[in-house]
């Protein structure tokens, strides 16, 4: 699987595997590319198109039912599930860092 770095001056970087983020970008309505980048003019409406479709699948997440299904399987803890909005709580850190500093974030595969 694919790792991707995001990249802003506004911050620091976010490092995410490519199959979580891509899947979360075009639900959201955003392309996503190998190489990309969010304009810091566009990035308060991506920031809410990501936040709504995120909100959306933490929603139907049951972290209850995740965490003994985990138990029952004895699944190591490297391995769990991890919760969309954790997984996604430092890119969208990010992005509204980028979005109050009028910051482009720009992506790409680590390398």
């Amino acid at each position: 699987m694919a790792v991707v770095v995001f990249r802003s001056k506004a911050g620091g970087e976010v490092i995410m595997m490519r199959g979580h983020v891509e899947p979360i970008f075009k639900q959201a309505g955003l392309i996503f590319h190998e190489r990309g980048a969010f304009l810091a003019a566009d990035l308060p409406s991506v920031v809410a198109a990501l936040e709504k479709e995120i909100n959306g699948i933490a929603q139907t997440e049951d972290p209850e039912k995740d965490r003994q299904e985990e138990e029952e399987n004895n699944t190591p803890a490297m391995i769990t599930k991890v919760a969309v909005k954790t997984r996604f709580y430092p890119l969208m850190r990010l992005l509204r860092k980028a979005d109050a500093q009028g910051y482009d974030v720009h992506w790409e595969p680590l390398s």
